[in-house]
């Protein structure tokens, strides 16, 4: 089968690629003209029109990791050898390994690294053709009305194929594309983002489990390794405190950081350089497309299926799954005409649950920063919050509850495994009710003073 892919960023390359192993072909349209032949570090200087996440922090997960070792291994030697970093969480066992243990590993790359390492791949792989600085401009149907038989293209003849791959990802797509209806729920918040690179002679900083995140009850903070001894540090502010919008402002965002533990250690000058300015990121949608496009031979792949809120960073590692279900996919189908059912019966139940999980966590975290009390400490209070920073809280503590949490924020375990273990609840209320015994301090001043502070770093 010959597939047309609409999209070339993460989920369209990835799809190409895993194709074309399987023994298709694939025609990759991307509308940004990215350079051929760029080295791995200058792919974060590229411009990608079409992603404007393109430079936010991304990460594979445990499950991407695993998936794109067995999809393509050529591609993750690649990324190591660009300078990507691992990071091993069965490190932080204390008991004899288990079978499983060898895929608690996240793989921290910038978002641009890990598009190189895809193009490198599919600009070699027989099988793919990649079509640079091509607008897909909306669908070919074919002779019977009711089927997708390519797409149309500006300013050239339309580019036909057997199935159409919609990787056009979260953002506008062309009228009168083929795309399910949603009913997109807002994340309740804005994030702010800024790169560093690390100083010489300095180190990512040690935490109990991941990297530094925190919250201070009004705002919030994470941070993600990057390759090459990078990192990011962001923010995020509810959406509706328009006050907090100043964060735009690289002097009010400094101010912030300065203010919040450990942030005022990761942003000084003798812990990291900024690489970036600060990067606002607003409008954030968990946005699912589950029913049927209305047209037959289309795959809708990646953000375009389903987008969720980027501080559980799901896309790249769910690019990665659903580029594997196509592959499979295609080679179980009995035609054409096949293709999505048998992918959308691989992939879609997955994504619809991380979808909920998702649109829970983000309604839960606006209830807290709204000022509304939860009970953070038992599985029958506020479960969303529970299952997910309490179980990290706990995990460095115990190996099960270690184990679980990752593989469940990970991707390795669907939900169910973790949320139907009371058991294992027992275990992490227990052991949050001794962490609370004596608590640490805020990890930051309330929000009036917070706010005074940034207003200072701005009018200094």
């Amino acid at each position: 089968m010959r597939f047309v892919v609409a999209g070339g960023g993460v989920a369209g390359l990835a799809c190409a690629l895993a194709v074309a192993r399987a023994g298709h072909r694939a025609v990759v349209l991307e509308r940004d003209a990215v350079p051929p032949g760029i080295a791995a570090g200058d792919a974060f200087g590229v411009t990608r029109r079409g992603i404007p996440h393109y430079r936010q922090p991304h990460a594979l997960l445990p499950r991407g990791r695993k998936v794109l070792g067995e999809l393509a291994p050529d591609v993750l030697e690649l990324l190591l050898d660009a300078g990507a970093e691992p990071q091993d969480l069965a490190a932080g066992l204390r008991g004899p390994p288990q079978p499983g243990d060898e895929d608690l590993v996240y793989l921290w790359a910038r978002r641009p690294v890990i598009e190189w390492a895809l193009r490198r791949a599919a600009t070699s792989e027989p099988g793919v053709e990649l079509r640079g600085g091509t607008q897909v401009t909306g669908i070919l149907r074919a002779e019977d009305g009711r089927s997708a038989g390519g797409v149309t293209v500006a300013g050239a003849e339309p580019v036909r194929g057997d199935v159409v791959v919609d990787a056009l990802g979260r953002y506008r797509c062309p009228a009168g594309w083929p795309r399910a209806g949603s009913e997109p729920t807002d994340s309740g918040a804005i994030y702010f983002c800024r790169y560093f690179r690390l100083a010489d002679g300095a180190e990512h900083l040690a935490w109990p489990l991941l990297n530094p995140r925190g919250d201070l009850g009004y705002l919030g903070f994470n941070t993600f390794r990057g390759d090459n001894r990078t990192y990011a540090v962001i923010l995020l502010a509810p959406a509706a405190d328009r006050e907090l919008r100043v964060l735009r402002d690289e002097r009010a965002w400094m101010g912030a950081c300065a203010a919040i533990r450990p942030l005022d250690r990761m942003t000084s000058p003798g812990h990291g350089t900024p690489i970036t300015e600060v990067m606002p990121m607003g409008g954030l949608m968990n946005t699912a497309r589950f029913a049927d496009p209305g047209l037959r031979r289309v795959v809708t792949v990646g953000d375009a299926l389903c987008h969720t809120d980027p501080a559980f960073a799901y896309g790249v590692s769910f690019a990665l799954v659903h580029a594997q279900a196509l592959a499979t996919a295609a080679g179980d189908a009995a035609g054409r005409d096949d293709v999505r059912d048998r992918f959308m019966a691989a992939a879609a139940s997955e994504a619809r649950e991380r979808h909920g999980l998702a649109c829970a966590a983000d309604a839960a975290r606006s209830r807290r920063w709204a000022g509304e009390p939860l009970d953070v400490g038992r599985a029958d209070g506020c479960y969303e919050l529970f299952s997910f920073a309490t179980a990290l809280a706990a995990a460095p503590h115990d190996d099960a509850v270690l184990r679980s949490t990752i593989r469940r924020i990970g991707l390795l375990d669907r939900t169910a495994r973790f949320d139907d273990d009371t058991a294992l609840h027992a275990r992490i209320e227990a052991i949050f009710a001794g962490l609370i015994q004596a608590p640490p301090p805020p990890p930051g001043p309330p929000r009036p003073e917070l706010l005074a502070r940034i207003h200072g770093a701005v009018m200094a």
